[in-house]
């Protein structure tokens, strides 16, 4: 298969790639951010994906590159949350970068025969995975930040009163709405239900 890399670490992708041609794949592309693979004329079978990137991250590129191509999420994250949104964004597969020394070459040929694939261990933490998840998911400053945006407050608002920059408020809000598989719009009204909004502003 002709397989792109999207992975921020030079040494993951070096390794990644040593396995990748050893196995009798062709890496046609080695990208450190989602931007330069959207930007490339390059057209693989299968992006392998991280989801933590500098710029945009893996969970917002996802959807673009599933419209060119299969994709198969390889993350540290290996939260239910973190799962349920890749594949509802276009992901063909999820891998935990702890298992892809074993588990790579077979996801590959999974989603090479059409089928999904997702690694046993994550299928038995996704199928206890129902309800929404709550704010106890959160961290605290996930938390805060979630609480400010459902008040109304801009992301730089936000930071402002958390004493820390709007990059870094932008990295609490991406890491929270994947957690909680929701969409900006969502906030309010996950906050309103959960009793986020009683909490006291950040």
């Amino acid at each position: 298969m002709r397989v792109a890399l999207i992975e921020d670490h030079a040494v993951v992708r070096t390794g990644l790639r040593l396995l990748l041609e050893a196995s009798g794949h062709e890496v046609v592309g080695d990208f450190s951010r989602a931007e330069d693979a959207l930007a490339s004329s390059v057209r693989p079978d299968v992006y392998v994906l991280d989801l933590n990137l500098p710029g945009v991250g893996g969970l917002e590129a996802l959807p673009r590159l599933a419209r060119r191509a299969r994709v198969l999420v390889l993350s540290m994250h290996e939260e239910p949350a973190y799962v349920s949104e890749s594949f509802k964004r276009g992901a063909r597969g999820f891998l935990s970068k702890r298992a892809a020394d074993v588990a790579l070459l077979d996801a590959l040929s999974a989603l090479e025969r059409g089928e999904r694939y997702l690694h046993p261990e994550l299928a038995a933490r996704l199928a206890g995975y129902v309800a929404e998840p709550g704010p106890e998911v959160l961290s605290r400053r996930e938390r805060a930040v979630v609480a400010g945006l459902a008040r109304g407050l801009e992301l730089k608002e936000v930071a402002a009163a958390l004493g820390i920059s709007p990059k870094t408020a932008a990295t609490y809000k991406a890491r929270a709405l994947a957690k909680l598989g929701l969409k900006r719009s969502e906030i309010t009204r996950w906050a309103r239900e959960h009793g986020l909004l009683q909490d006291p502003a950040p």
